[in-house]
């Protein structure tokens, strides 16, 4: 009951202003107390965990994770080859004197020496959320913050400090960088070698995050890519849409990059912001997008996973289109959405840093998935080399399916396919302002790939072919944008031969959003059938014979499981196949 009056305390404090899921959060526990470890582990529910999640390598790219102090016990089951960077939620800073309300435990908290322990890196996060014109304007608070870190860094033996301060006003903007540039230069001099992240917003809706004086001192920008949607949001929606959900909102993880990276943010110190959180609402009705009725609530990816038998069961699950947006809808006396990210859902967000070469991604929070592998295995399979092995896939533009691409773009997307096979890319929509913003793409890597060919305009550019890799650049100028493009790139064997033998029959990708592949090395007349789970023939074709290669286009079925059946001669296989 006294957790449940302090949220509702909290978020009464909250209805009026976006806030971040960090201050969200950071207010209800402040306001709850400090507890001891087996106090949070009572309210996390937290159980021990023997999962572990093997990596075919190691580590290529920064796994920059928050640490919160009300975790508890949660770090015994991080996964540590696959974390480089462990952040320690938080210094929570008192804008009167630039001492700490608390810094909740940092000195005796075994979460990092088991950091410590494992090689990974360890920064203390420190927290501004309120009281920045009393702060900033006060050389003797400033001072004493300064210190303070150093003093708790050097204790620790930490590798940096991490600077988390939201809601500043516009008004403070510039005194905030003057204090960021003078807390930068106390921290070279006092500790070398130390790290300084800063925790940078979404969306920058007060103008204050200059880029470029930033980067004089920064050594790892850490995108918030979430939060696009909160808890007072009028309607519901991805706290990390992917791409746009509607016309009117036009905000998503994309355009963040885009943005980003235009205003001069280098990609090797860009960190995407991943949440392992879901928020649900009230909703009008169970189709997104949907009018909220009320608040939302967050809750941690466990928790909607430990309930995948009631509200959150396969059957309530669908994917915003124009998003790509997982959620799940149920009634219970009205309608609800929870958004909440699935393995698929960040694996493209992991592909998106892979291609648009980020530093590597940061999470908010270690340890909100209690225990469960999935979201390490993710990780494992896209973090532990330095660029996605394509097999399948389909590409867009910054705009997604449903929206024209941004102004002022500027990147390079690289591809890298299976050893021994090549890449094809295959365009089925292309509109360009013509002889502003040009596609160029290239066979091998950028510097050094030959170009295939750079189109502007409206032309469908032709069917093109590379070695294993292949790279695409974007530009557009700074005003009138199209709708852009979608492409859809493949692995294809070098030759009939690239495959093994005749028991090598490639179907892919799977699960599939639209476009299904069928690759094979026999000779005789093949037939394709696909099935609905109730045994209702949808699809079926037969092909002549050295037909090596089908292609079904599966975009007007609705979403679910079917049967796919392929039989060649005395050759059979059935696959279940996923269609998003």
């Amino acid at each position: 009951m006294r957790l449940l009056t302090l949220i509702l305390l909290v978020m009464s404090q909250l209805l009026t202003a976006q806030v971040s899921i960090h201050m969200e959060e950071a207010a209800k526990y402040r306001e709850a107390g400090y507890l001891e470890s087996e106090g949070y582990d009572l309210l996390n529910n937290f159980s021990l965990s023997d999962a572990e999640v093997e990596a075919d390598g190691e580590l290529q790219k920064i796994v920059f994770g928050y640490h919160p102090y009300w975790g508890g016990s949660n770090y015994l089951n991080y996964q540590w080859d696959l974390l480089s960077d462990l952040c320690y939620f938080s210094y929570d800073v008192d804008p009167e004197t630039g001492g700490p309300v608390s810094f909740y435990g940092w000195l005796t908290t075994p979460a990092i020496d088991s950091a410590f322990a494992h090689g990974v890196r360890v920064h203390l996060c420190v927290t501004l959320f309120s009281g920045h014109s009393i702060f900033f304007n006060n050389p003797q608070s400033r001072s004493t913050l300064t210190q303070n870190l150093i003093s708790l860094v050097r204790q620790r033996g930490a590798h940096g400090v991490s600077l988390d301060f939201e809601a500043v006003p516009a008004s403070q903007g510039p005194a905030m960088l003057d204090y960021i540039a003078e807390f930068s230069t106390v921290l070279r001099d006092s500790l070398p070698g130390s790290l300084l992240s800063i925790a940078m917003p979404a969306v920058d809706w007060s103008g204050i995050f200059d880029v470029g004086t930033l980067n004089q001192y920064i050594d790892l920008f850490m995108i918030m890519g979430y939060d696009y949607y909160w808890n007072g949001s009028n309607q519901a929606g991805p706290v990390d849409p992917h791409y746009s959900m509607t016309s009117g909102y036009d905000y998503s993880v994309s355009r963040s990059v885009s943005v980003y990276q235009s205003e001069g943010m280098p990609m090797e110190k860009m960190l995407l912001g991943v949440p392992y959180y879901a928020r649900e609402w009230p909703t009008a009705s169970g189709i997104a997008p949907s009018a909220a009725t009320g608040y939302g609530t967050a809750y941690t990816w466990a928790n909607v996973r430990n309930n995948a038998q009631g509200h959150y069961s396969p059957e309530n699950k669908k994917l915003e289109p124009n998003s790509f947006g997982p959620y799940f809808a149920y009634e219970e006396g009205g309608w609800y959405q929870c958004f909440v990210n699935d393995p698929a859902s960040l694996a493209r967000r992991y592909r998106l840093v892979n291609r648009r070469g980020m530093a590597g991604i940061g999470i908010w929070a270690l340890g909100y998935d209690n225990g469960y592998s999935d979201l390490w295995e993710v990780i494992a399979e896209h973090l532990v080399q330095a660029a996605v092995v394509t097999i399948c896939d389909t590409l867009y533009d910054s705009g997604g399916p449903a929206w024209d691409y941004y102004d002022n773009e500027d990147y390079v997307l690289s591809l890298q396919g299976q050893e021994g096979e090549g890449l094809e890319i295959i365009f089925h929509e292309f509109a360009l302002e013509t002889g502003y913003d040009s596609l160029w793409i290239y066979d091998g890597p950028l510097p050094g790939g030959a170009l295939l060919g750079g189109f502007s305009g409206s032309d469908l550019p032709p069917v093109m072919q590379a070695g294993n890799r292949m790279s695409l650049r974007f530009r557009s100028d700074h005003s009138t944008h199209a709708s852009g493009w979608m492409a859809l790139v493949q692995t294809i064997p070098l030759s009939v031969e690239g495959l093994r033998d005749e028991t090598d029959i490639r179907i892919y990708p799977n699960p599939s959003y639209g476009l299904l592949n069928i690759r094979h090395y026999l000779e005789e007349e093949s037939m394709v059938r696909l099935f609905s789970m109730s045994g209702i023939m949808v699809f079926g074709k037969e092909y002549p014979p050295a037909t090596n290669h089908a292609q079904l286009d599966l975009s007007h079925l609705p979403p679910g499981v079917y049967i796919l059946t392929f039989s060649c001669g005395a050759k059979e296989v059935k696959r279940k196949i996923v269609k998003y």
